[in-house]
């Protein structure tokens, strides 16, 4: 698995988990916000250490 894929998989289970976890009422919603800026963060820097 690629970082690049690896990062948007992180971003996309990033935007699911705070409607499961608002829905289930736990921290999970919490969490996926937090997965989405690091694979923001992941992309952002993969980019920068290619130049």
């Amino acid at each position: 698995m690629s970082v690049r894929l690896f990062a948007w998989l992180m971003i996309g289970l990033g935007v699911l988990l705070p409607f499961v976890g608002w829905q289930a009422a736990s921290p999970v919603g919490f969490v996926g916000p937090v997965l989405v800026l690091l694979g923001i963060l992941l992309l952002v820097t993969r980019r920068q250490r290619g130049r």
